[in-house]
């Protein structure tokens, strides 16, 4: 499987010692530029960002996602910077959308 990880050099550094393809990006902008390539290009199946950048990627995953795509995935993983819930939410408001009713958990 091909995996591609964008972010801060410390998060993709870790991702790189087990084979995926480092791309580095220190703020949310320079992550959704590279995003949106890497989708564009087509050649991975995965794809790791920390999840501080889940807002600033949101757009691009939500267009693939309403294309009906099947990959590349977005696993978003809490870095050292510890900003966590972000993912949880998106994934609560999506649930909600589905559903018709406002999830609480």
């Amino acid at each position: 499987m091909s995996v591609a990880v964008v972010g801060p050099s410390s998060f993709v550094s870790c991702f790189e010692l087990i084979g995926a393809e480092g791309f580095e990006a220190d703020d949310g902008r320079t992550a959704a530029r590279i995003l949106r390539g890497l989708v564009e290009e087509r050649r991975f199946k995965l794809i790791i960002i920390p999840e501080r950048f889940a807002e600033d990627t949101r757009y691009i995953r939500e267009k693939l996602r309403e294309s009906e795509e099947i990959a590349p995935v977005f696993a978003l993983i809490p870095d050292l910077t510890l900003e966590t819930g972000m993912r949880m939410e998106e994934l609560r408001n999506i649930i909600s959308l589905a559903i018709g009713a406002r999830v609480e958990l």
